[in-house]
């Protein structure tokens, strides 16, 4: 649903007339009954009004298209009641749905007229109560008096909810903007899985308790293993078979995910760029008191702590005489184990750090989190086979949680980088879930469930505490802060060597935004004094009153804090705006510098090396509303301007395959 709204209010951007008429439609569309409640108009409607601060469409028209369809689709449902009344029970689609014209009847009742205004905004009712208000012979006249109200309201707010969104994005443009529509659409996501999930289990119970009879008739008549395979399981003393489809889901959704990730990280595509801006982020955000509890977390991972949980649980189900369990848990563990050391024998990439040698030298993919993935995701489908429903999916939670918070301990410790933790959590995901679907087929014996648990967790604590008390002094020297340094001699930089640094800014998601067109050596307080006296200044810090300049449909560029942004997950070190002056009134220019990990040497002392980018920012007055800025593509212009208030510095041009429609590949080159 949410891939649907996204392309909706995309092609909506791109042709701005047409999407008039979308809303027109889908607001109409989603009165209708029972159809309307699977109709994104709700959501495509706040999404076309996130459009409205940027230009792309227009307020009034589009809040009049919306309030437009809305009262036809209620308007067409009264008249479908009123014509049709109690027959229309008997029609499609409302005989798909026996008890939805009751609940609406009932909440009528409840509410009379103001129904027809209160279920505009709740999409459980809004494509019932104006068929109910027909067969109710509602007065027409009152109808469309509430209805218009109704409409309008509906409009009204939806847009201008939109219109909010799509201004505090504008105003966010620059703070990652990439990671806040991430966020948001992982959101909407979760949240769509779990209203969904339970609706789709059932759904599929009952497509299958409608095939149970034409599949077994077709089972019964040969003994091919396939034929085999679906007698054992419509077997109606089996109770495992929503067990089974589950299985059959995370199996199928580990072995996508993972040979999506291997696919990014063989072909180099923009995964492999966020690995770099996720490790340096977690580095920066890092703190003692929270180091010391993420290196436990991970030694929970270490093979002193797998190996002792593994043996406990091999032990019970062979004193419970499990040996097909046993046998299974073994190969889950082994297998997912052996699985990531050939791979990163395979693929040989680089950690981010050297924290290890051997094998477990290279990264891809994260040994911890397949095999703890693999374990506790086996001992789940155990426990969960004797457990009643509650208890398996408290178990399930449990044992998401414990790898969940081992596999994110890597990144924070940048012992591994994310595609390293999301293919290895796809591999033992998958790979637990194979062995659980084949266990529930050939599974005859009790483990009981109970003791198991009791004993894992046992064996877990014991485990986990000796190994956290012996090497947990030696794992935080190992996983101590460590920012990578390359050093450069200062004569090698000045000659050439400046071409070897990064070209573009690199957001979180691993996409290249705009180009660095300076690099400075040596301190930056010597570049800052020097701006200074050329007319640039420090932006305003943020704080409560700054924030509320955004809100002032007049604010001066000078006025305003600067949005931050980042490179590679690191903040910048400096931050300079030049507004007034020779810039026009409703623009200012920002400059901002990253450390970019080279170190110079050959001079009195090692001096770093900034990279930077500078750009036009123009300020729009959507008034009454808010202040927003728009990041101009004239990076040339920028430069040329930077370049007038550093006289000293020299320009050099990289090569042309490097620039582009917005940069024409000069690059100020600078010292004290």
């Amino acid at each position: 649903m949410g891939f649907l709204v996204s392309n909706i209010v995309s092609f909506a951007t791109a042709h701005s007339l047409l999407a008039y008429g979308l809303a027109f439609m889908l607001a109409a569309a989603e009165a209708f009954p029972v159809i309307g409640a699977a109709v994104p108009g709700t959501a495509v409607i706040i999404g076309l009004g996130a459009l409205v601060p940027g230009g792309v469409l227009a307020i009034w028209p589009l809040i009049g298209a919306t309030a437009a369809g809305a009262m036809l689709g209620d308007g067409l449902s009264y008249l479908f009641g009123r014509h049709y009344k109690q027959h229309a029970m008997a029609l499609w689609p409302l005989r798909t749905r026996p008890g939805l014209l009751a609940s609406g009847e009932a909440f009528f009742a409840r509410h009379g007229s103001k129904a027809v205004l209160i279920s505009r905004f709740l999409p459980a009712v809004r494509a019932v109560i104006p068929l109910v208000a027909g067969i109710s012979r509602m007065s027409a006249v009152r109808f469309c008096a509430v209805d218009i109200c109704a409409s309008g309201l509906f409009a009204l707010s939806h847009v201008l909810f939109g219109m909010a969104i799509g201004a505090s994005l504008t105003i966010l443009h620059a703070i990652a903007v990439r990671l806040m529509v991430l966020v948001l659409v992982l959101a909407v996501l979760s949240g769509l899985v779990i209203w969904l999930t339970p609706k789709a289990v059932r759904g599929a119970l009952a497509i299958l308790m409608r095939l149970r009879g034409p599949v077994r008739q077709w089972a019964g008549a040969g003994d091919g293993w396939l034929q085999r395979l679906a007698r054992s399981l419509l077997d109606p003393a089996r109770p495992e078979v929503p067990a089974l489809a589950a299985l059959a889901l995370i199996l199928i959704g580990g072995l996508w995910l993972f040979l999506g990730v291997l696919q990014d990280v063989i072909m180099g595509d923009p995964l492999v760029r966020a690995d770099r801006a996720v490790f340096h982020l977690l580095q920066s955000l890092r703190i003692p008191v929270v180091d010391q509890v993420m290196v436990a977390v991970t030694e929970l991972g270490d093979a002193s702590v797998i190996v002792p949980v593994t043996l406990a649980m091999l032990i019970w189900l062979a004193w419970q005489r499990a040996w097909r369990a046993a046998l299974y848990g073994l190969v889950a563990v082994a297998g997912a184990s052996i699985f990531a050391v050939l791979l990163k024998a395979m693929l040989h990439q680089a950690r981010p750090g050297a924290l290890y040698d051997g094998w477990n030298a290279y990264s891809f993919p994260s040994s911890h989190a397949a095999v703890s993935a693999a374990l506790y995701g086996f001992l789940a489908v155990l426990v969960g086979r004797e457990a009643g429903a509650r208890a398996g999916m408290a178990v399930t939670l449990v044992a998401v949680s414990l790898v969940g918070a081992i596999a994110f301990s890597r990144l924070y410790l940048g012992a591994h980088w994310l595609s390293d933790v999301a293919a290895g959590l796809a591999v033992g995901v998958a790979w637990s879930a194979l062995l659980g679907i084949v266990y529930l087929q050939h599974a005859r014996r009790d483990v009981r469930a109970g003791g198991l648990a009791v004993v894992s967790v046992i064996a877990l604590c014991v485990a986990g505490s000796l190994h956290i008390a012996m090497a947990h002094a030696a794992d935080m020297r190992r996983y101590a802060v460590n920012q990578p340094i390359s050093q450069m001699a200062l004569a090698d930089w000045q000659a050439g060597g400046w071409a070897s640094l990064p070209t573009r800014r690199v957001d979180l998601s691993g996409d290249y935004e705009e180009p660095f067109t300076i690099q400075w050596a040596g301190s930056l307080a010597g570049l800052k004094a020097e701006l200074l006296t050329q007319g640039w200044h420090t932006p305003v810090p943020w704080s409560l009153r700054s924030s509320l300049e955004w809100l002032l449909p007049n604010a001066a560029p000078a006025d305003l804090p600067v949005l931050p942004h980042l490179d590679n997950g690191r903040a910048e070190a400096l931050v300079m705006i030049e507004a007034g002056g020779g810039v026009p009134p409703d623009q200012r220019l920002i400059l901002r510098l990253w450390p970019s990990g080279v170190v110079l040497s050959g001079g009195a002392a090692p001096q770093p090396v900034w990279i930077g980018t500078v750009v036009i920012e123009a300020v729009e007055h959507l008034k009454p509303l808010v202040t927003v800025v728009d990041e101009q593509p004239d990076v040339n212009g920028a430069l040329e301007r930077l370049k007038a208030a550093l006289p000293a510095a020299r320009l050099e041009d990289r090569a042309a395959a490097l620039a582009g429609p917005d940069w024409n590949g000069t690059v100020i080159i600078g010292r004290p």
